[in-house]
């Protein structure tokens, strides 16, 4: 989190409706201290809403300039005797037009969009093969566990009959614990399977819930 050491400083000349949409532009960004908007009109629109953000307002933009330590200034007016003038005090370094900073952030917001529609679409092919595979291995598994219920009955009943043949059944005896000991095992690997598919469906979910942040 960044300190107010760290924060860039900036100062705003212009109450103008630049001002206004500059001082929304910043309101919420922890990296930025506004700490002066400077306009002579004192009931300019963007002199009542930096009042109210609890920014530093001054009629004499020259005087702000002079008083305030800034890291840049953003120029609203439009008016080419501000640019000057600003440049003059801090250097040409130091100072923006509110027309350039808006056009920059309308592309930068522009890309973001773009970023974003590429993200949603991603995570959506991505969340519909999880959702496609799932589906496969769910069929796969229904299979797996009724080979693995019959192979059960089939030892059973095996093991039955084993027992009715006496001292000739031993060797099939054998043959019915063997497959009783493979339905078992397929059976357990089912459960195993049926875990994987409920974590997999969750990782779904999140995804869903990712989508959803996207828009």
């Amino acid at each position: 989190m960044a300190t107010n050491e760290q924060n860039k400083k900036i100062g705003i000349i212009g109450a103008t409706k630049e001002g206004t949409e500059i001082l929304e532009l910043f309101s919420g960004n922890k990296g930025v201290e506004i700490l002066f908007l400077a306009d002579p009109d004192s009931s300019a629109p963007g002199m009542t809403m930096a009042k109210k953000m609890g920014i530093k307002t001054l009629n004499k933009p020259e005087v702000a300039i002079k008083n305030f330590k800034v890291d840049l200034v953003i120029e609203c007016t439009g008016t080419p005797e501000s640019m000057t003038m600003i440049a003059d005090a801090v250097g040409s370094s130091g100072v923006v037009s509110a027309n350039t900073l808006l056009m920059l952030s309308k592309v930068f917001s522009d890309q973001r969009g773009v970023a974003n529609h590429q993200v949603f679409t991603d995570l959506a092919n991505v969340r519909q093969e999880i959702d496609r595979n799932t589906r496969d291995v769910s069929k796969t598994l229904h299979g797996i566990e009724k080979i693995s219920n019959e192979l059960e009955v089939l030892a059973i009943n095996a093991g039955i009959q084993a027992s009715r043949a006496g001292e000739f059944g031993k060797g099939f005896a054998v043959v019915a614990g063997e497959v009783k000991s493979t339905a078992r095992v397929a059976r357990d690997l089912a459960g195993d399977i049926d875990r994987v598919i409920s974590e997999i469906s969750s990782m779904s979910k999140k995804i869903d819930h990712s989508l959803k942040k996207v828009l």
